[in-house]
């Protein structure tokens, strides 16, 4: 019997460091964020974001928050999270939990409610115990019943996710017109350069989150790894019928692997030709941005370094206007003839009243037209839908 004993006092130890709640402490996740810099453009970043388990400071069964200063939406968002998460473990929430969520970098300002899916998922993490994948990043909001809401900036945020060298992105599925336009306006190499699905709800956001997948879910997404070794090492491979089949397969296993389905689309030449209206406005204001600053700091005045920008964003308003939602292209047209007249001025060195009159008044008009676009109901409602 004194033999038996150390083996069942360590069994018994054992047996309750596996039911102890919550089975994680810590764990972390990349969340997606998008700022807007001085000149107007906006920057991307991946954070690394945490979440560790703290001795609690209220009363309630599960509190969680974060431990840095962060705006009003993302306070708002990490209680929605709360109220679901509480609901989703009532069974085992018999003590008091706090979990306190974290920013690696703690510089920037941080607002909005697109860090809520990230939030949702670590805390299913440390209240599951169930790892997450760290090649794995999200944006999305999310309501107290599970359902993922779309964000704002989400092209920007996956160019972010691919900077930061991750292998997986997810966005809400209200957010998929982001890709579309993606597409239309990049190509193809974003969608190979990373794997772009879509979450409708939270479940959606688990079922590819986590280390330990469901082995048809895991064989897809390897499939598609395999796919993209192939397109980085020439995209030409595109057109090649067994990787059509192979996207195919993907698609069916996932339908919500966008990669994989405008890969397709692709390969079949049955891509999306339009942009939507967000999209056109993205694309119209991303070209033009360099028309603001030379005029913000008088450059346009002079031949230089930016006179090749200058052409290239002639070339690109050119390119992306068959593409663009017809009641944006007065507007688009105006940004254009902008560009053109800036590009026959520049390095004039008679600089008179003439053309400094002409210049204002080719400026008014893409004033007018952005006003007309601002005070339009229809176009506001539907790009705050978006």
């Amino acid at each position: 019997m004194k033999t038996l004993l150390p083996f069942l006092l360590l069994t018994s130890s054992i047996a309750l460091a596996q039911t102890s709640f919550p089975p994680l402490e810590q764990t972390e996740i990349k969340g997606l964020l998008v700022f807007q810099l001085d000149n107007g453009s906006f920057a991307s970043q991946a954070s690394q974001m945490n979440a560790t388990v703290v001795p609690a400071s209220s009363e309630k069964n599960l509190t969680l928050l974060f431990n840095q200063e962060v705006g009003p939406m993302m306070v708002g968002a990490t209680q929605e999270v709360e109220k679901f998460m509480r609901l989703r473990h009532k069974e085992n929430l018999d003590s008091k939990t706090q979990i306190e969520f974290a920013f690696a970098n703690k510089h920037s300002p941080k607002d909005g409610p697109s860090a809520a899916v990230v939030c949702s998922l670590m805390a299913e993490s440390i209240l599951s115990g169930k790892k997450i994948d760290p090649g794995f990043a999200a944006t999305g909001d999310m309501t107290a019943t599970g359902i993922v809401q779309p964000v704002g900036g989400v092209s920007d945020k996956i160019r972010g996710a691919i900077e930061k060298r991750c292998n997986m992105v997810a966005i809400p599925k209200s957010n998929e017109t982001s890709i579309s336009d993606t597409y239309i306006l990049k190509g193809i190499a974003p969608l190979y350069q990373i794997q772009i699905l879509s979450l409708e709800t939270f479940d959606d956001a688990q079922k590819i989150a986590l280390l330990d997948r469901d082995p048809e879910v895991q064989e897809a997404l390897d499939e598609f790894a395999k796919i993209q070794t192939v397109l980085k090492k020439n995209p030409k491979y595109i057109t090649n019928g067994k990787v059509r089949e192979k996207l195919r397969g993907v698609y069916n296993t996932l339908p919500n692997h966008l990669s994989a389905k405008y890969l397709f689309l692709h390969s079949a030449n049955k891509g999306p030709r339009k942009l939507s209206l967000l999209g056109s406005l993205n694309g119209i204001e991303e070209a033009s941005n360099e028309l603001s600053i030379m005029i913000n700091n008088d450059s346009y005045k002079t031949r230089g370094g930016g006179d090749d920008i200058l052409r290239e964003l002639i070339i690109d308003l050119h390119r992306i206007r068959p593409q663009i939602d017809k009641r944006l292209l007065k507007y688009a047209d105006a940004n254009r003839d902008l560009a053109q007249f800036i590009d026959t001025i520049r390095g004039r060195k008679n600089w008179n009243t003439q053309l400094e009159r002409e210049m204002n008044e080719t400026i008014a008009k893409v004033t007018s037209e952005r006003d007309r676009l601002r005070n339009d109901q229809a176009i506001q409602e539907e790009l705050n839908g978006e």
